[in-house]
């Protein structure tokens, strides 16, 4: 039998080519068309691909894509992990995280994953140190970690520059530890701080200054350290409250009384003049400390120096007595407490009643000038007198705005003059002469002295 090398070559093959086989034990014949319908053809691909079938039905290989988060490397499909994947600059609420549940993995949206984190979740932690860290955001939402020793030291940074929060109080109030704790409560009006236990809660604690012009109250439940339960004007008290082993108190420690002087009196006016009286009125001073009395003051107009009417006034009116008809006199008044004297108010003029014979106006027509040997002869004087029916006197005093005590009744001249001779003084120097009516009313001086030698 030949050998294949023996055989001469073949032409191009084709389907219909014969080719010997043993079928059964006996040889037959098969043409090649035949023969390879039945074998898989040859499949060429490059190396790093990977084949599947994706088509519907049977039928040949198809090439497979390789997707994110998968590698295919030397025969073996294997996933990249989360060092493998891609990364992103930002999230998405709608992004996907995966979860494994109940032993079976699922996705879940990045806003609903964080949604669900609860404080309870986390793990225990150690007691607190400075090397502890937590969440914050700095100037975006972009999540940071800090530390609390930097906590620590910012705090300090602010501590020399906080201010305790400030609260005007005008009507009675009822302590509160969330609207007065830690606060100074300024009492602009004599209000009453009731105290409740209950909602100020041990530990409370809050400074209360009395500005107004009255008393006030610290109500029952507060213990004070001065045992009264005023708080005066100008002082000022701590208020703390706790519990201790003999349980709930609310404790006040007051401040020394510090009481200030009244302030100016206001608003003085005259009313209800006589020949002899004359009322006054005022308003109590709007500043300062309150009242306990006041003293009323009076002068008469263009003198110098105040004679005191009362020193015990308690109202806001009082009538001064004891005046000269148909003279013209200054009023002040001015409030009195521990803490001092207010200052006096400015002053009003008002002129009392002529009384029935009393003289109004004084004129003088013959006064003393120059020169006088004291302690021998008289002085001759008159004047003109409204009403001219009036009868008067004459007198020398020393002063030139106290009339004297000494007097010498005057006899009718004609019309209205009246005259008198008066006793030259019996002591040496300077003397001005004086008229006034009978009854002691407009006491006039003339205003030019005369020396006695």
């Amino acid at each position: 039998m030949p050998m294949i090398s023996q055989l001469p070559p073949a032409a191009p093959t084709s389907a219909a080519d014969l080719l010997p086989i043993s079928q059964g034990g006996t040889t037959a014949a098969v043409s090649l068309g035949n023969l390879l319908a039945t074998t898989q053809p040859a499949i060429l691909t490059p190396t790093g691909s990977l084949l599947g079938r994706n088509s519907l039905g049977a039928g040949g290989p198809e090439a497979v894509t390789v997707g994110g988060g998968l590698s295919f490397n030397t025969g073996t499909l294997a996933t990249l992990g989360i060092t493998g994947a891609a990364t992103t600059g930002t999230i998405a609420a709608t992004d996907l995280v995966g979860i494994s549940q109940n032993g079976t993995d699922h996705a879940i949206a990045y806003a609903s994953f964080l949604d669900g984190l609860t404080i309870d979740l986390a793990q225990p932690a150690a007691p607190a140190s400075n090397s502890d860290t937590f969440w914050v955001a700095q100037g975006s939402s972009t999540m940071l970690r800090q530390s609390f020793s930097a906590v620590w030291a910012w705090i300090a940074t602010q501590l020399p520059s906080y201010k305790r929060p400030v609260a005007e109080l005008s009507a009675n109030t009822t302590l509160d530890g969330i609207v007065h704790n830690g606060r100074i409560l300024v009492c602009s009006q004599p209000v009453t701080l009731t105290p409740a236990f209950v909602n100020m809660g041990s530990g409370f604690a809050c400074q209360i200054v009395n500005l107004s012009g009255g008393v006030v109250t610290l109500g029952a439940g507060i213990t004070t350290s001065t045992g009264s339960p005023s708080l005066l004007p100008g002082q000022y008290a701590e208020i703390m409250g706790f519990t201790y082993s003999g349980g709930n108190v609310i404790y006040a420690g007051v401040s020394a009384s510090v009481i200030a002087a009244p302030g100016t009196v206001t608003g003085l006016t005259t009313t209800g003049a006589t020949s002899s009286s004359m009322g006054v009125s005022w308003v109590a001073p709007g500043t300062g400390g309150v009242p306990t009395s006041y003293t009323v003051q009076y002068r008469v107009a263009g003198v110098t120096a105040w004679s005191v009417a009362s020193n015990a006034v308690t109202a806001t009116n009082f009538v001064v007595s004891s005046l000269i008809p148909a003279t013209s006199y200054d009023f002040e008044v001015f409030g009195v407490n521990a803490g001092g004297t207010g200052s006096p108010s400015a002053s009003v003029t008002a002129t009392t009643l002529a009384a029935p014979g009393s003289v109004t106006s004084i004129t003088w027509n013959v006064a003393p000038s120059g020169n006088y040997t004291h302690g021998g002869g008289n002085i001759g004087v008159n004047a003109h007198v409204s009403p001219s029916t009036s009868a008067v006197q004459f007198g020398f005093s020393t002063s030139a705005t106290t009339p004297p005590t000494t007097w010498v009744a005057a006899s009718y001249v004609n019309t209205d003059l009246w005259g008198a001779y008066v006793p030259i003084p019996a002591t040496a120097g300077t003397w001005y002469a004086w008229c006034e009516g009978a009854d002691g009313s407009a006491p006039t001086g003339f205003p030019t002295a005369f020396a006695v030698i």
